[in-house]
């Protein structure tokens, strides 16, 4: 099914509790502790106490996190699949 409206990556960080990704993303590492995306070429690192899935879709991610450690976005190009994505 085609989309109406092209999703461009777009990332919301809400009051530090909650974390909303929207478009297309790779879900490179999750823990309990931490999760990690690439999207484009950029990857995105979350650290903090505790970190719960909410959502997680095709074009969508929405994370909540407890007591945030750190956040970094890195230049990060991303090596090209096989597959064509």
């Amino acid at each position: 099914m085609k989309k109406l409206f092209a999703l461009h990556p777009s990332v919301i960080l809400d009051e530090f509790h909650t974390l909303r990704i929207t478009g297309f993303y790779q879900l490179k590492a999750l823990s309990e502790q931490a999760v990690s995306f690439q999207t484009d070429d950029f990857s995105l690192i979350v650290q903090a106490k505790e970190i719960t899935v909410l959502a997680l879709t095709e074009q969508h991610a929405h994370i909540s996190i407890s007591e945030l450690k750190d956040l970094s976005i890195r230049y990060q190009p991303r090596e090209e699949s096989p597959y064509g994505y």
